[in-house]
């Protein structure tokens, strides 16, 4: 296996992605009601094979073990534990906040209500729909099970135009308006309404609604910046890649396969989230809005990785360690697997309540610490690793005594070092500053990763690549040099045909 073939590893290593896991999914169990009409029973004690929840006997054909709960209406995995199907033995009634509360639609939570108004009514006794239509007060504990908590993080109340509308309770626990049927997914709380025609207010109880939190998409001037100056980074690590291909001291050592990987890597990995950067979430199927950024996170956390291995290999370099194409593969080889099952993990994992990918965006969210965790972490991690060897890699070149005359070898390493480091650390300044201005954006409470702090120190990186890689490279430049000398002869020399 020649070195070469590093780059078409890392090219080809996106592809294990897509291809269906070994194991397949269990045939979803069916539980004996939804989720929302049962009640955690779990140390509840049991006769004859039911139990007894809040003084109501629950047959064991109406008990299940549920692997699940429901969060902001996502399915989210939890430990087992029992659940009864509470509401289908006694119509339920969910009330947002304990009595003597509301929930602050503004602050989403629940609130004592000031002094300067009337106290909020009871939650004892509600005005309920008889089956033959007629309207009772009715003692609510006598008739329905009273569960006290929000079914989501967001709720809010369902009108009609700018105006409330009244829904009505009914003995078998729905709650409707005029054939409308409300959600299960709600909860009540007294809201003060204006009564304009006697210039007061007046408390109503209102059935407040899950309302998630859409992260809405924007294409804007900083959106395209962030895409112009990705693509200025792509030009330049392509010119990169080039003339490292071009060059032949370059081509086939153990450095340059290096490098040329690593610019395959930023090069896609860029690509992929310019695109992710340009294209509605709504636009593109859930495939496509897992497999695109768990490819995106792969090829730029790779490509970090390989920046760690370049270190560590030319702090081997100056203790004389011949590198091996057994010991390249041995080495190389794990950190692509790790690329990829890590891309894979996140791919399929959730952040809170919510998917890392696949959700209201196709990247990251701005609304959680997601990409602090799944993204910036393991870029620390590998610029720790790089850092170490580069600080190991100081002491041995300090220790050593200074002499006139150096070997070519030595000298060329001492200038790879030296590029290598020039460039490594214009990509952490840069990376800094895209940990910062997120943290910035996130305490401000803009719903974006990137600001135009962010946008130019793309293009920055490209230029970083060009100046440290290309034009600090002792090799790189005495290659340039030979061509244009050649170019040079070529100009200067006489054609046969003028003898």
């Amino acid at each position: 296996m020649s070195l070469p073939m590093a780059q078409y590893l890392v090219l080809f290593a996106g592809a294990a992605l897509l291809l269906p896991s070994a194991w397949g999914y269990q045939e979803e169990m069916r539980y004996p009601c939804a989720f929302i009409d049962t009640a955690n029973i779990t140390g509840s004690f049991g006769t004859d094979g039911s139990y007894v929840h809040n003084w109501t006997v629950i047959p064991r054909n109406l008990v299940a073990a549920y692997d699940f709960v429901i969060e902001n209406g996502i399915r989210v995995p939890a430990a087992k534990h029992l659940r009864g199907c509470v509401c289908k033995l006694k119509p339920c009634v969910r009330f947002c906040c304990p009595e003597g509360e509301i929930y602050d639609l503004e602050r989403r939570q629940c609130l004592t209500p000031s002094i300067d108004h009337q106290p909020p009514p009871g939650q004892t006794h509600f005005e309920v729909q008889m089956l033959n239509g007629s309207l009772q007060e009715l003692e609510l504990r006598s008739r329905f099970s009273i569960y006290v908590d929000t079914p989501c993080g967001h709720m809010k109340p369902v009108t009609k135009g700018s105006e409330y509308v009244h829904w009505t309770l009914h003995e078998n626990g729905t709650i409707a308006h005029r054939g409308h049927i409300f959600s299960k997914h709600y909860c009540y709380t007294p809201l003060l309404l204006h009564n304009a025609s006697a210039s007061s207010f007046s408390w109503d109880w209102q059935p407040l609604v899950c309302a998630p939190e859409k992260l809405h998409f924007v294409l804007g001037v900083r959106e395209w910046t962030y895409a112009i100056c990705l693509l200025i980074s792509i030009i330049s690590m392509v010119i990169v890649l080039v003339v490292y291909l071009m060059c032949s001291e370059m081509r086939n050592s153990f450095y340059g396969v290096a490098i040329k990987a690593y610019t395959i890597c930023l090069i896609i990995g860029y690509a992929l989230l310019g695109y992710l950067t340009l294209h509605n979430p709504a636009t593109l199927s859930k495939a496509a809005c897992r497999i695109i950024p768990s490819l995106t996170l792969m090829y730029l956390v790779l490509s970090f990785y390989i920046l760690s291995f370049v270190s560590f290999k030319l702090y081997l370099s100056f203790h004389g360690v011949v590198f091996t194409k057994l010991m390249f593969w041995l080495i190389f080889t794990p950190i692509v697997l790790i690329a990829i099952g890590w891309s894979f993990f996140v791919g399929f994992s959730h952040y809170g309540s919510r998917l890392v990918f696949g959700g209201d965006t196709c990247w990251f969210d701005p609304r959680n610490w997601s990409i602090m965790v799944y993204l910036f972490a393991p870029v620390f991690v590998a610029c720790a690793i790089s850092g170490f060897f580069y600080i190991l890699s100081l002491i041995y070149i300090s220790e050593q005594p200074e002499i006139e005359t150096e070997k070519s070898f030595e000298s060329i390493e001492k200038n790879r070092f030296k590029s290598f480091w020039k460039y490594f650390g214009y990509t952490a300044l840069v990376w800094l500053v895209c940990v910062c201005s997120f943290a910035f954006n996130y305490y401000r409470g803009e719903r974006s990763l990137h600001n135009y702090a962010v946008c130019f120190c793309m293009a920055f990186h490209g230029f970083a690549a060009l100046y440290a890689l290309i034009g600090k490279n002792q090799q790189i430049q005495n290659f340039l040099r030979r061509i244009d000398n050649d170019e040079d002869t070529c100009e200067n020399s006489v054609p046969l045909s003028s003898f």
